[in-house]
């Protein structure tokens, strides 16, 4: 019996380190998901607040407390518009998107996978065709960078443009690698899919040329 017995509590002996590992790798991979949701999170709350710049006269937009306002027929510049509405800089807000896109930039390991974590809004082919998925990641990385340089220019139709670049290159990674159902798009909001009514025209520019969407 001693001897039977003595093989069997080396291997539990050895077998209790290896399960700890896999426990704190799963809790690892687990919180690594919960980051970049939360900072896809954030980046649509400002990418939302965003689409301010590119409100029409006569488009109803929500202010920073909730309220429905609706853009008047006077001329004014965009960004000031924007600090009106939103109570803050829309230069803040799109400092903010570039740094959480280049901040999560490599938080899709492949342990972080369908196959791995259960509650992951990725589909399968971020990690199927991965360059592709990271030449998608980088167009919104690029046109994010391209909204800063363009509120720098005070120009109102350069400013709505790259805004909408920022929101058509989400919208075209999320549509190809993101889970989105049915009972979330009203929690998610129109930032997701980049279909901003404003932004069709820049829609069909992309059709025609897709790298114009990094300029």
């Amino acid at each position: 019996m001693v001897k039977i017995l003595k093989p069997l509590l080396i291997i539990f002996f050895c077998l209790v380190p290896f399960y700890q590992v896999l426990a704190e790798n799963k809790e690892e991979n687990v919180s690594i998901v919960e980051i970049r949701q939360q900072a896809m999170q954030a980046m649509w709350q400002r990418l939302d607040r965003l689409s301010t710049l590119i409100a029409r006269p006569g488009d109803i937009v929500a202010s920073s407390d909730g309220t429905s306002i609706v853009i008047g027929n006077k001329e004014t510049q965009t960004a000031d518009t924007y600090a009106l509405i939103q109570g803050r800089e829309a230069i803040q807000d799109a400092t903010e998107v570039a740094e959480l896109l280049k901040q999560v930039k490599d938080f899709w390991p492949a342990n972080t996978s369908t196959a791995h974590i259960k509650h992951t809004s990725a589909e399968t082919l971020v990690w199927l065709i991965p360059d592709a998925f990271k030449r998608y990641y980088m167009d919104a990385v690029i046109a994010s960078d391209n909204l800063k340089q363009s509120l720098a220019s005070e120009h109102n139709e350069t400013i709505r443009r790259s805004v909408c670049m920022v929101s058509l290159s989400c919208g075209k990674c999320h549509s190809a690698f993101r889970k989105v159902r049915y009972d979330n798009l009203r929690k998610e909001g129109r930032g997701w899919t980049g279909s901003y009514e404003n932004c069709w025209m820049y829609k069909n520019e992309i059709i025609l040329d897709s790298t114009s969407i990094r300029r």
